[in-house]
């Protein structure tokens, strides 16, 4: 029980008043070549019996405007229609057939399908062969940040042999110390910090929760002591159910977490990001409710705790899609409202502004649209990129884990904050199964330089990964908005998590890598200790 101003009371989320109900990402099946979410069964035959009952068969030449328009309609009627250039010929099969079973599975009877051989036709006739992968030339000079990779020894396991490394953050958890590095690991339930060091890294374990995502620190019951928000996915791989939780880890002054359940009932929560969003002097919660399939949705949890009711939370749901994977918080158009970012993935690839106006009223413009539903969105962060007085986006795309192809238009991007909508997309890099991208001053020349790091699943880089991968790379600023690209790890990269800090208090800032750990050669933690100033000495 948790007392509040000398009331015990169990935290509680209520329904909000418009009667809507409460209900890491590992990235759901593609919603591909028909436009509606669903659960989908296998198979699907070349002619297949509309809700009226009626058999199509093929009855129309696969290249005449007609069946394009067909085409088009149906898959498009929910999200962009799928660039025929995303797959090799040999997967159009699978991806159209995964199309219609959730087009028929959805219940929908408003679109007149065509025949699904000659959707399979239009798609397979407009693929290439095969995609090609990108190649990059190395640098002739040696660059002038020298990194070395160190595994974290105490954190080698975190207490477990496969550790999957959702998230790292660093940041101060009690006052008089230094900041820790904080991770999650979603895989065996592990939420812990770090000290970074040369030899062996001091290490805790903070709770053990179901398969958390993302943590965040704040003071939620404002008693001076920090506590954690934990995202709780609820399940490792991804499904829809009703398992995913938001967390509160309340710390108290004995240096103990005691989890208290803010949320349940919900898909999978991929983040959740405190901020007093109607100014009356407490946080609130920002919660993207991933799901997967028919689960999903963005929630902001009102503070309404008191003397009297205790510590309570009212829910409002502020966007209904599923597929949520980041929020992050910032005041965004300069009205002193706190708004929030949303990166939607799934068949929705787009990332969009959610400004407040006030009583948890949000209005939503559109900053970037992926245009594919195969686009594959991985991670964003809101930075000051151009050093301008406003916020700008850094955005991924590498999602590797709905069809296990490596994509050679997998990159990152600057979405530019120009002053209008959407903003300025400017593509700086190609990097296949890109999941993470941090701006950072890497170098000491007073702008912002980019590392980012690849996470590609072990079924697909056994077939397709080659030794000269990049897998983890800093993009170097030269002038305002050219960059030179220096790859810093090579081979298969497995990791979903980073983190930029100087760990070791010598003036520069240095990289820590989160893996998915599927082996004993792979650290769960390392770190990039950078040697610009000088090779680090102390522990």
């Amino acid at each position: 029980m948790i007392t509040w101003l000398g009331a015990a009371r169990s935290p509680v989320v209520r329904p909000s008043s418009s009667g809507l109900s409460l209900w890491f990402v590992l990235a759901g099946t593609l919603l591909i070549a028909a436009g509606c979410s669903s659960s989908a069964p296998p198979g699907s035959p070349e002619t297949r019996t509309t809700s009226a009952g009626e058999k199509r068969p093929s009855k129309v030449k696969k290249e005449s405007p007609e069946l394009t328009a067909q085409v088009e309609a149906f898959c498009g009627a929910c999200h962009a229609v799928p660039n025929p250039q995303s797959f090799p010929k040999s997967a159009w099969h699978e991806e159209v057939n995964k199309g219609f079973n959730f087009y028929y599975e959805s219940g929908r009877s408003d679109l007149r399908p065509p025949a699904m051989v000659d959707v399979v036709e239009w798609f397979s006739s407009r693929a290439p062969k095969e995609l090609q992968l990108p190649t990059h030339s190395e640098l002739a000079e040696q660059p002038k940040v020298p990194f070395r990779l160190v595994r974290l020894l105490s954190a080698d396991n975190l207490g477990q042999s496969h550790a999957a490394v959702a998230s790292l953050a660093w940041r101060g958890l009690e006052k008089s110390d230094r900041p820790e590095l904080i991770f999650c690991d979603m895989r065996t339930g592990g939420v812990g910090s770090l000290q970074p060091a040369e030899g062996k890294s001091s290490f805790r374990r903070l709770a053990d929760l179901q398969n958390p995502c993302h943590a965040e620190v704040c003071d939620l019951d404002r008693d001076g002591i920090s506590d954690l928000i934990v995202a709780d996915l609820g399940s490792f791989l991804p499904q829809d159910h009703a398992k995913g939780r938001v967390v509160w880890l309340r710390g108290t002054a004995a240096g103990a977490y005691e989890p208290h359940v803010l949320l349940e009932g919900v898909g999978r929560v991929a983040d959740v990001e405190p901020s007093d969003f109607d100014q009356d002097g407490d946080l609130d919660l920002v919660v993207a409710v991933f799901g997967w399939r028919k689960t999903g949705q963005v929630l902001v949890l009102e503070n309404r705790s008191s003397e009297a009711a205790g510590f309570a939370f009212e829910s409002h749901e502020i966007d209904p899609r599923h597929g949520a994977i980041h929020v992050p918080v910032a005041d965004l158009d300069g009205n002193g409202l706190m708004d929030f970012a949303v990166l939607f993935s799934q068949e929705h690839e787009s990332i969009e502004l959610f400004l407040n106006e006030g009583g948890f009223r949000f209005r939503k413009e559109v900053v970037f649209a992926g245009g594919d539903p195969a686009h594959g969105s991985t991670g964003i962060q809101l930075v000051d990129f151009d050093q301008d007085g406003d916020l700008d986006l850094l955005a991924t795309n590498g999602d590797m884990f709905d069809t296990f192809f490596v994509k050679p238009y997998h990159g990152i991007r600057w979405l530019e904050n120009a002053g209008g909508f959407p903003w300025k997309d400017h593509f700086l890099a190609e990097l296949p199964g890109v999941h993470k991208a941090l701006a950072g001053d890497m170098d000491g020349d007073g702008d912002l330089d980019i590392v980012a790091a690849v996470s590609i699943p072990e079924t697909t880089a056994g077939k397709q990964v080659r030794p000269d991968f990049d897998a983890v790379i800093w993009l170097e600023q030269v002038t305002p908005g050219q960059f030179e690209r220096h790859g810093i790890l090579k081979g298969h990269g497995r990791f979903p998590s980073m983190e930029l800090a100087d760990f070791d208090s010598d003036g520069d800032l240095d990289v820590a890598i989160g893996a998915m750990r599927d082996d004993d050669h792979t650290p769960s933690v390392g770190v990039f200790w950078n040697d610009r100033i000088g090779p680090r000495t102390g522990g």
